[in-house]
Parts: C-alpha cells; sequence; structure tokens
C-alpha cells in the first residue's frame, strides 16, 4: 500500500561543504529509502541541495550523516 513521507537528509561534501536535501515521495514501505537517497543525490549533483555555505561548491565524495523519513499521511481503510 503507497503511503506518503516526508524526507531529510543530510552530509558533507569533499571540503567539508555541509548539504541538506528534503522532500516528499508517495511509494510502498520498500521502497522509501532508496527512493529518497536517489531523490537526494539528484538535488545534490544537480545544485538544488540546501548548502551550508552559499556559493561555495558540494565536490564529493559525499558522506550521509544524516537521514530521517516520516510518514506525513496514514494509510486509509478501504
Amino acid at each position: 500500500m503507497k503511503k506518503k513521507y516526508q524526507f531529510i537528509i543530510e552530509g558533507t561534501g569533499a571540503n567539508g561543504q555541509t548539504w541538506t536535501a528534503t522532500g516528499n515521495i508517495e511509494c510502498e514501505f520498500n521502497e522509501v529509502f532508496d527512493l529518497a537517497m536517489r531523490d537526494a543525490f539528484m538535488q545534490l549533483t544537480s545544485g538544488k541541495a540546501v548548502y551550508g555555505k552559499p556559493g561555495v561548491g558540494c565536490n564529493g565524495p559525499y558522506d550521509v550523516t544524516s537521514v530521517v523519513i516520516k510518514q506525513t499521511e496514514r494509510a486509509r481503510d478501504v
């Protein structure tokens, strides 16, 4: 059963630059971590993540320091 989730993933780049990626996804429970990580990586590599020092590049390799995934909507009884 698909449910809605919100994620916040934080990490650092090669030079200590911090970054944060956030988003919302709707998926099955067993897919939530992989989809959140994929979305965060796309934000990071396309420059859409929030960087701790704006204007300073965030080069890899990237480390993940925190992953928070919250269910935002309970499944409805059918």
